[in-house]
């Protein structure tokens, strides 16, 4: 089995996740999305809404993408949460299946900085969602380890098990998180940016007011 594993804050989740994410997974003959929120990440400041209530919310929104599942795992960890330890655990929760990690561009791009970055394609491989015509522009540390582990083979993920980079394009979807926060704050237009059973626990929770 392939899964493609999406992580990400999800404060809330939204249709920019989605809608790239399921064009990405598809893409790749993925067999099941995942869903993961995260719990505390290193490189950011922490989320408004509690880890129960963004995994609420990405199994509301799981429910409207075929072969798509949320998982609580990375939530119920003990520790922040480091990428290469995360895919680390689930290599061993799910050894017979290959993992894909799906990361932005703009992710990628910083990604020299995580934890142990370099040995993130020990248990996974990774796909990094590129924006239309957009140039590769990377740290050289970077650009000389892409030389070595980037893929242009869809075929190639799928027949071996982890270790590649492949750069996928995906459709530009110009919604985030922190804008539907400030827009729920400021009381202007947001609903259209969620699922509606998403919206509908934001308004019943009275979040992110």
């Amino acid at each position: 089995m392939i899964r493609t594993i999406l992580g990400g804050t999800f404060d809330p989740i939204h249709w920019g996740h989605l809608r790239t994410a399921h064009h990405v997974s598809t893409r790749l003959a993925s067999d099941c999305l995942v869903l993961m929120p995260s719990a505390q990440p290193p490189h950011r400041d922490g989320p408004q809404a509690s880890a129960a209530q963004r995994f609420a919310m990405a199994q509301l929104a799981a429910a409207e993408l075929p072969n798509c599942i949320a998982d609580d795992w990375e939530l119920k960890q003990p520790r922040r949460s480091y990428t290469q330890l995360t895919l680390a655990q689930l290599h061993q929760r799910w050894p017979k299946d290959t993992l894909i990690f799906l990361l932005g561009e703009d992710a990628f791009a910083g990604l020299s900085s995580w934890y142990q970055w370099q040995r993130l394609v020990e248990h996974a491989h990774l796909v990094v969602m590129r924006r239309p015509n957009s140039t590769r522009h990377y740290p050289a540390e970077l650009t000389e380890w892409l030389a070595h582990v980037e893929t242009t083979s869809i075929a190639a993920l799928q027949q071996q098990p982890q270790g590649l980079v492949y750069f996928a394009e995906s459709p530009l979807i110009s919604i985030s998180a922190t804008a539907i926060r400030t827009a729920i704050q400021t009381q202007q237009p947001w609903h259209k940016y969620v699922p509606a059973a998403v919206a509908d626990y934001i308004e019943h929770h009275q979040l992110y007011r």
